[in-house]
């Protein structure tokens, strides 16, 4: 009995404890914690091997992505001391952080120091980021543009990430113009995609119906695209972007004193375009009043809007004591005061626009030594000085430049600069050895390709014979050119003999009807040549500024939201630019037998002299199929 209960006792099994809750006692994982840059590059400091080259690899991705261009810097050069393998890539990324860091000029060198020994499809997407990038920190879009496009058709082909890439080429697109996009609007579907994107966003901007069904469409069209990025936020974002809604308005304009006329004239071309954009309310003020007067009205009558003053000391004036404050303007001349507020404007008829103009069309020409010839006073000098510094930011040697006191010393000027004077001393020597006349023909100097007249009318009609008689006539003619100051209705009513091949900038307004834009155009300027037949040339200039200034209105701020974004005008081809100038193309024109036809010319924007040859050089280098074979 006592061994059965014993076995007994070995088999009873026990009553089980009430077991504790086991999650109390189990710790959460701790979650996966992402390294910062500056602590992979610590730890990278203290490996070893192939473990250090990891991680200062590693340090580079993290640097990109916290935007930590020094530390990026820093990495990449550790890398290039320690590890030479590393080499490509590591110079690559050093130049993608200094143009990062505001060094475009300095990235461009570093690049090219490898752009010989690309290996793979990255080091050449990371090669065209760099280049792209460089030009676009130097403003220079349509520089970046085809290096940028390159990088996102590597990285769509060979499957990079290019989180990098997407946002500058998108920038990059949108500052430039619907003509220079068509360029790239012929490659691969990638660049077809972005050019056509960008398209439709200065299309449509201002437009959300519009620009929500073309956004769609082009989806469809393009599925997978890197630039669908832009469609959720950037489109999005657009469509919210309103016109400005002006009720009250405010024409502020010398209606007093020795300028009236000219706001008059100014007055004439707003009312003019009140027939196309109605307001509530428009209000007629003098520049001229007293601040706190013109305060008392603004705030009195409750604009919401404001064009004016024209003078350049009344919106020195205005800036200075903040009397604008708060109301959207175009202001209707430049400023000697930086930009107030990104609501304000500045919309002047300024001949530098007509300066880059040309220089641009001389460019795309071919053209390497050009003449300019203006009246030495005041605004020729500062003319003739803004050409000479545009043209030595993309050519080696000067241009020329003669200036003349008045009528009577234009034709001395013009020998000396061709050099006649001298040809001239050459046959009266020859006759002198010989004591009789000797049939001869002056030669003028045959490297000045091109000549660039910055005068008025009445000088302009005494400069052009002298030019025709002074170029030897067994040489080509020397092409001739000239602003809108040669360029007179009144003088040209009854004289344009002496003009014939003439090239000029002018208003699209100031041409013959047949050159406007459509018939709306055409039929505004009949009937004001009927109302004011005499009327000076600045004051039609002065009545399409006016005009202008209230058709811009609607699309300001689209037009500030896209460099490359135009409105055509009275005054030109207008755009904004980043510093809120509204920036004017004029038509080109021609006089061709006793009368003048508007003429289209090809405009290049230039680069400038110091990266000419980095720019060919980096346009040469191999492409990623070559690359990767």
């Amino acid at each position: 009995m006592l061994l059965l209960s014993g076995l007994s006792a070995c088999s009873t099994t026990q009553k089980p404890q009430e077991s504790e809750n086991l999650t109390t006692n189990v710790s959460e994982p701790e979650p996966i914690q992402t390294l910062s840059a500056q602590q992979l590059y610590q730890q990278a400091q203290n490996s070893e091997g192939a473990t250090r080259v990891q991680l200062l690899n590693r340090t580079q991705n993290q640097a990109i992505n916290e935007q930590n261009w020094s530390l990026l810097l820093q990495a990449s050069d550790t890398l290039l001391r320690s590890h030479p393998e590393q080499q490509i890539q590591a110079v690559l990324l050093k130049s993608y952080a200094q143009a990062q860091m505001g060094e475009p000029q300095r990235a461009l060198q570093t690049s090219r120091s490898v752009q010989s020994q690309l290996q793979t499809p990255e080091h050449f997407y990371w090669h065209q980021l760099v280049q792209g990038t460089a030009y676009v920190r130097m403003q220079m879009p349509q520089q970046s543009a085809p290096f940028l496009l390159r990088a996102s058709e590597t990285a769509n082909r060979y499957q990079i990430e290019a989180s990098q890439l997407n946002p500058i080429l998108w920038r990059s697109l949108q500052s430039l113009s619907p003509q220079q996009l068509t360029k790239y609007d012929s490659g691969s579907a990638i660049a077809k995609g972005w050019v056509q994107l960008a398209k439709i966003k200065q299309l449509y901007l201002g437009s959300p119906v519009e620009l929500h069904q073309a956004s769609n469409n082009w989806q469809r069209r393009y599925p997978g695209h890197p630039a669908s990025f832009a469609l959720d936020e950037k489109v999005a974002e657009l469509m919210k972007v309103e016109p400005y809604n002006a009720t009250k308005l405010a024409v502020i304009l010398p209606l007093s004193g020795a300028n009236k006329g000219l706001g008059e004239a100014v007055k004439s071309g707003v009312l003019a375009a009140l027939d196309n954009y109605q307001f509530e309310d428009i209000y007629f003020i003098d520049a001229n009043l007293e601040n706190q007067q013109l305060t008392q009205q603004l705030n009195d009558k409750q604009i919401d809007f404001a064009v004016g003053p024209l003078l350049k000391s009344n919106i020195n004036r205005f800036e200075q004591h903040n009397l604008l404050e708060g109301i959207p303007s175009i202001y209707l001349n430049r400023s000697d005061i930086e930009r107030q507020s990104l609501q304000h404007y500045y919309f002047a008829l300024a001949p530098e626009h007509e300066l880059d103009q040309a220089l641009a069309h001389f460019m795309a020409k071919g053209f390497e030594k050009p003449l300019i010839l203006a009246p030495n006073e005041r605004s020729g000098q500062r003319l003739s000085e803004h050409f000479s510094s545009q043209w030595q930011r993309y050519n080696e040697q000067p241009p020329l430049v003669g200036l003349f006191d008045d009528n009577k010393e234009m034709e001395k000027v013009i020998t000396e600069l061709l050099e006649v004077d001298d040809s001239e001393a050459r046959i009266d020597a020859i006759e002198g050895i010989f004591k009789r006349n000797v049939k001869s023909e002056t030669r003028s100097r045959r490297d000045i390709d091109v000549v660039y007249l910055l005068a008025n009318a009445t000088q302009t009609r005494l400069l052009k014979p002298y030019l025709d008689v002074n170029v030897s006539t067994f040489v080509e003619r020397i092409p001739l050119y000239a602003s809108s100051k040669s360029h007179s209705t009144r003088i040209d009513s009854t004289d344009k003999r002496d003009l014939n091949g003439l090239y000029f900038t002018e208003l699209p307004w100031m041409l013959p009807t047949k050159g406007l834009a459509n018939l709306n155009t055409r039929q505004l300027r009949e009937r004001f040549d009927s109302l004011w037949p005499d009327v000076a040339d600045i004051e039609q200039r002065l009545f399409a500024m006016g005009y202008d200034a209230i058709s811009l209105i609607p699309q300001l701020r689209q037009l500030s939201m896209l460099p490359g974004k135009s409105q055509t005008g009275l005054t030109g081809e207008l755009s904004v630019i980043s510093n809120g100038e509204i920036v004017r193309h004029l038509a080109w024109a021609r006089y061709q037998s006793r009368s003048i036809n508007k003429v289209s010319l090809e405009h290049l924007d230039p680069t400038p002299l110091f990266m000419k040859k980095q720019f060919e050089e980096s346009s040469n280098v191999m492409a990623p199929e070559s690359v990767a074979q």
